[in-house]
């Protein structure tokens, strides 16, 4: 019998009402070619298979490989190796993503999608930690660094959390199922790159308020300018808020 191995960080989809509440949540369509992540035992990859002719599949485990090898049907490719070893060309071939991300590694992967222009919508199971992270609000202890940067590219939804028992083996925490779609609303603002040097200064110390963590690029007069209180903390700001001090920066530079 084949075990799930901890070094892959493999944790089983075994609850077939799981199943389907994935199915229901992911909008196929005969434009979209889907490609899953870790499919494991394939079984979820056995129900993708009657949604879509257009399914493609990467496995880094040669015992998991042996096992989808009897589940799929002609018209799914298979890829052996490590998803983050993948290059861009290969990864602009599809529309959608998908899969059980290993917990380790979930940011990771999800990181890896962000300059894949052509993918647009990304399904991912993960730690809900995390999960709840990506869909922080405004002023929450959780709106993040994580939560900003995917936020620029991506819109984030969760849409429902995954007991540990519905896993073989059960994962020690809960699990989330996240779904994050592409958007284009500031790509002519400014560049993601200077984005992301603003939010990872204004994140520096979590603690910290705006006033000491930006203290080497802005001063008391910029946040009067800006109309932003140097009192606040990165996460009492929007990603809006990011965009106008960077924009400003820029500007006076």
């Amino acid at each position: 019998m084949i075990k799930a191995k901890k070094k892959f960080g493999q944790n089983f989809l075994i609850d077939n009402q799981i199943i389907k509440s994935i199915l229901d949540e992911i909008k196929f369509s005969e434009r979209n070619k889907y490609l899953e992540i870790g499919p494991g035992m394939g079984a979820l990859t056995s129900e993708l298979q009657k949604k879509t002719k257009k399914l493609d599949l990467v496995e880094i485990d040669p015992d998991m490989i042996n096992v989808l090898r009897t589940k799929l049907n002609s018209n799914t490719q298979l890829f052996e190796g490590d998803v983050l070893g993948f290059s861009d060309e290969f990864f602009e071939k599809y529309n959608v993503v998908l899969g059980n991300l290993p917990y380790y590694i979930a940011t990771e992967i999800i990181f890896r999608f962000v300059p894949i222009k052509n993918v647009d919508t990304l399904y991912f199971m993960l730690q809900k930690e995390v999960a709840d992270r990506l869909v922080a609000k405004i002023g929450t202890k959780e709106n993040s660094i994580l939560t900003n940067l995917l936020g620029f590219n991506f819109r984030t939804e969760k849409c429902f959390d995954i007991k540990p028992e519905s896993f073989d083996p059960a994962p020690k925490v809960t699990s989330s199922f996240i779904k994050l779609t592409r958007h284009k609303d500031y790509e002519n603002e400014i560049t993601y790159v200077d984005f992301k040097r603003i939010i990872k200064e204004s994140f520096k110390f979590k603690r910290k308020n705006l006033k000491n963590n930006l203290k080497n690029i802005l001063n008391l007069n910029d946040f009067e300018n800006l109309e932003i209180l140097p009192t606040k903390r990165a996460e009492d700001l929007s990603i809006e808020d990011f965009i106008k001090i960077t924009k400003y920066l820029i500007s006076n530079a």
